[in-house]
């Protein structure tokens, strides 16, 4: 069962299923600097950094062949190196990000992140200070990390955070001057200051973790947006993040989504979260042009654009047409949103989010028995939070428009 706040019903359930990407970040915050006493690393190699530059310019933009051919590439060339099956691992990544609720990639990514721990500590039991194993150690942890946390599994999503964190301060002693790596330590230092004091279940499990500081973390992330050289996306996805879920503050949110629009116009995640944006401060206008967007990108079938995207650009458009009141345009998109809801095999966030507003429009309109019917089939969906919450109160007392 998942768990997500009605404000934003697709953001993720805790403060490891907020890690950004992080690898993707990591990846590429190239050890360039390292203290020359150490081997070359493969992020020294100017050439692997532009295929995989490439490759992750392609990812971003949802063209999966085009990135799977450049990550064939590079693991063709370093057979044994623990880069390939992490950049392979990213292709069912970010299949999860268009759908976290789906779990159907997992055991692919899953077996990709541990084939990255295998190559990885062969490399450090040679040398435990392998700039290269320690990186990409931490990477598959970070990524294996969130994907525990996604399934609710949390005690494996701790441990596998307090390894991450561990082999990345471990690198960053090694290349203290790295900006790039500051990313990737200063999220982990506001989530694990901020999460517990919001979400005080999780705090038994963030005891696993070093004690964070928001203040720090805040200060690195926006170290690494403006000075990184090849973690700006990511830091500035993960600022955007923070903004918008925990302090609320939708203007520097708005501030870094803006940036991201701007260098990756054709990923579906940054569009849908400047809507968010949009739908939150009340300009519903601009939220609708975007959320248009996207619906009509998945009736074009543009890559990324996939069904249960699209089913929360019309779950906001519902909503934006409630808030004028119109309720019969709001069914015809809560209609779309059942019609795609229907393909799923499980019982997503989105279906109980938008039979809620259905009930929420019959009642606006006056027809209380079919208001009912779909209060109680939330109630009878499996998921959790704010939706059922709202269902239940709604079956007491009608909703007033």
């Amino acid at each position: 069962m998942s768990t997500v706040s009605s404000s934003n019903p697709r953001s993720p359930w805790s403060f490891l299923a907020l890690l950004p990407g992080l690898v993707l970040g990591l990846l590429l915050a190239s050890p360039a600097h390292a203290a020359k006493s150490h081997a070359p690393s493969i992020l020294d190699d100017a050439a692997f950094r532009t295929d995989a530059l490439a490759g992750l310019d392609r990812l971003y933009e949802m063209d999966f062949p085009a990135a799977q051919s450049a990550f064939a590439r590079i693991e063709e060339r370093y057979p044994d190196h623990p880069v390939g099956p992490l950049l392979q691992g990213l292709l069912p990544w970010w299949q999860i990000q268009l759908d976290p609720e789906d779990s159907r990639h997992d055991a692919q990514f899953l077996a990709a992140m541990d084939q990255v721990v295998d190559r990885a500590d062969r490399r450090l039991r040679r040398d435990s200070k392998d700039l290269d194993g320690l990186f990409f150690r931490s990477g598959a942890f970070a990524f294996r990390a969130r994907v525990q946390a996604y399934r609710g599994r949390w005690l494996r999503a701790a441990n596998d955070g307090r390894r991450a964190l561990s082999s990345l301060r471990k690198v960053k002693k090694l290349d203290p001057d790295n900006v790039d790596l500051d990313f990737g330590l200063g999220l982990f230092d506001y989530l694990a200051d901020e999460v517990p004091k919001q979400h005080p279940f999780l705090k038994p499990f963030a005891l696993l973790l070093p004690k964070g500081d928001k203040a720090r973390g805040m200060a690195e992330l926006q170290r690494a947006a403006e000075q990184g050289r090849f973690v700006q996306t990511e830091a500035h996805f993960a600022l955007y993040q923070l903004h918008f879920l925990f302090a609320k503050d939708y203007g520097k949110a708005m501030a870094d989504v803006s940036w991201l629009r701007e260098h990756h116009p054709d990923n579906p995640v940054f569009l849908v979260a400047q809507g968010r944006i949009y739908a939150q401060l009340g300009q519903w206008a601009d939220a609708n042009v975007l959320f248009q967007q996207v619906a009509e990108r998945q009736v074009d079938g543009r890559p990324g654009y996939s069904g249960a995207i699209a089913e929360e650009a019309l779950y906001w458009l519902a909503r934006g047409e409630m808030a004028s009141r119109r309720y019969a345009d709001a069914l015809q998109y809560l209609d779309r949103l059942d019609y795609l809801a229907q393909e799923r095999n499980y019982d997503a966030y989105m279906k109980a989010a938008g039979r809620l507003r259905r009930g929420m429009t019959y009642d606006a309109l006056g027809r209380r028995d079919d208001a009912l019917r779909c209060y109680h089939e939330v109630l009878d969906l499996g998921v959790e939070g704010d939706v059922r919450a709202r269902a239940q109160e709604f079956l007491n007392r009608p909703f007033a428009g």
